[in-house]
């Protein structure tokens, strides 16, 4: 849209251009530095309106508006669907010339704002789609824990499932979070009550999976719903082993922060979806200590760094990779952010190591400190 813009500033006479939407919001601008973006909204708005009252009571579209200063002239072409261009004049333009000279650049400007409200419209019913979903999958991962909540049985949300429950922020970052398979830790010695209860809510088991990996892992299907759940009890055995079991409570519906955030921490390549995980835990949560509801509990996360040098390796690594992801993509709204990354990286760091943790930090990376997942 620039390149166009470009083009009719060259125009002889014409000083700037700018490309308004609804109630005046600035698509696309080249205008003198001398004019303030503020004062430009401000005009921009206000022509936008003017022209939607004139509207009715002319009973007709209205196409071009001339505003005649002392100074300069605006001319104000109508773009069709609400969108306009301003141009930004001197006072004695040849208008005539100008509309000849412009018009095919006009025509390309409206066609281009009708493709870019069409996309912008597409966008939304996809983004209303996807609300619609994780509504429904929040909706039945609470069902799943309430049930089990009832019976006495530890159930809680993990991973993707307890990022769409527990971090609002998630929703703005476009996160590809998986709306097939609902994920949850519970305890092994209730694993019998747990099956009970998925099957009494309609899940079937997958007896073949269950069987071979049972004693870490469970998986069910519901045929109906097209929805899948799988259940890891007591721990996560991934790129690193992060026992869950003493942490997990009837308290809360998803397990606690600390541990998600190591759920997503313990990826060694952590992709842009693992980033933003981090990034939407820690900017929607702060800091805190043992039994502080709501906040990420540091001590476990320092205890965790602080007596195994592989974890302290993986976390630190990706600290670090979603604190450079969140200043190259989100910019200024990431203030909070980078606050408590970098607060929580300097905890992490300055913590008291164990004699095992520098043991195993003189070997550093020349010997893999990570499994790999099956």
């Amino acid at each position: 849209m620039e390149d166009i813009l470009s083009s009719i500033n060259r125009i002889s006479g014409v000083k700037g251009s700018c490309v308004c939407g609804e109630k005046g919001r600035i698509l696309s601008s080249i205008m003198p530095d001398t004019l303030a973006e503020d004062v430009l909204l401000e005009v921009s708005r206000t022509i936008s309106q003017t022209l939607s009252g004139l509207a009715p009571i002319q009973r007709r579209k209205i196409d071009d508006i001339e505003l005649v200063f002392e100074q300069g002239r605006v001319v104000i072409k109508n773009l069709g669907e609400n969108n306009l261009l301003l141009l930004l004049c001197m006072r004695n333009i040849n208008v005539s010339l100008l509309n000849i000279t412009a018009n095919l650049a006009i025509k390309k400007l409206a066609d281009l704002v009708g493709e870019l409200k069409e996309k912008g419209k597409q966008r939304t019913e996809v983004k209303e789609g996807l609300n619609s979903r994780a509504l429904y999958l929040n909706s039945e991962a609470q069902s799943i824990i309430l049930a089990s909540r009832q019976q006495s049985v530890i159930l809680l949300a993990t991973g993707d499932s307890a990022i769409r429950l527990c971090c609002p922020g998630a929703s703005n970052l476009d996160m590809k979070l998986d709306d097939q398979v609902l994920d949850f830790v519970g305890r092994h010695k209730q694993a019998n009550q747990i099956n009970k209860i998925l099957v009494d809510l309609g899940y079937s088991q997958d007896r073949t999976f269950n069987m071979l990996h049972g004693a870490q892992r469970l998986r069910y299907i519901h045929p109906e719903k097209q929805l899948g759940v799988e259940v890891y009890l007591d721990e996560l055995n991934m790129y690193h082993q992060l026992k869950l079991g003493e942490s997990l409570s009837l308290d809360t519906d998803t397990i606690p922060l600390a541990d998600l955030l190591l759920w997503r921490f313990q990826f060694v390549d952590a992709d842009e979806e693992i980033l933003k995980a981090i990034y939407a835990i820690i900017n929607d949560h702060d800091l805190g200590g043992p039994g502080e509801v709501g906040k990420i509990n540091t001590f476990r996360l320092i205890s965790i760094c602080s007596n195994d040098w592989g974890w302290f390796k993986t976390v630190t690594l990706n600290l670090e990779k979603s604190i450079n992801w969140a200043t190259g993509h989100l910019g200024e709204s990431t203030s909070v952010f980078l606050e408590r990354a970098r607060r929580l990286q300097t905890m992490i760091n300055e913590a008291p190591k164990s004699g095992g943790w520098q043991l195993r930090a003189r070997i550093g990376e020349s010997r893999r400190w990570y499994k790999i997942p099956d």
